[in-house]
């Protein structure tokens, strides 16, 4: 990968992906299962991390392509390579959980014959093929796509790589705590 700090932060998504499967291995044979009546279970939080990787994918399949040619000329400019966990100070701003968007919210009608094992393949599919997307930027012009999300703060590229090993990792220890990891 041309990018150190994008592969640095695909391998923490790697990393927290193993670490999260070993710690749940017990309750990975009943994926399904919620917790708490209103929280998701370990299968529809897999869902919607698949979702929300996906999604990214898709929208800079499209975006990539059309801000590189101006990335590439604010190239000698600085950047930032990694993001504030911003769940985390939604939570303490608001007092409440982030409200996923619609688009990232595992459907009411769930197949539920996919094992745990289906889902880790589905979002290590949608993971490989974003790496793959990515896979060849210089990481200074990476570091000039910017992304109009305020609530992420504008992340460029590479942050919005690591939002997605914060936003993971959020999941992980919400789920981890729900089944009193």
């Amino acid at each position: 990968m041309e990018s150190y700090s994008m592969e640095s932060h695909f391998q923490t998504i790697t990393d927290q992906r193993i670490t999260f499967s070993n710690e749940m291995n017990n309750h990975l044979d009943h994926p399904w299962i919620r917790p708490y009546k209103e929280k998701w279970s370990i299968g529809e939080t897999y869902y919607h991390l698949y979702l929300m990787v996906k999604r990214i994918r898709q929208l800079n399949s499209v975006y990539i392509p059309l801000m590189t040619p101006v990335a590439s000329i604010r190239k000698k400019k600085t950047f930032k390579t990694k993001s504030e966990d911003v769940f985390k100070a939604f939570e303490q701003k608001h007092k409440r959980a982030m409200k996923a968007p619609f688009l990232l919210m595992p459907p009411k009608e769930l197949d539920k014959s996919y094992t745990f094992r289906n889902l880790e393949q589905m979002l290590e599919s949608e993971t490989e093929k974003l790496k793959k997307l990515v896979d060849q930027m210089d990481e200074r012009v990476a570091g000039q796509i910017y992304y109009p999300d305020p609530y992420a703060h504008y992340p460029n590229l590479i942050q919005s790589i690591h939002l997605i090993a914060i936003h993971e990792k959020h999941h992980f220890e919400i789920t981890k705590k729900y089944f009193n990891l």
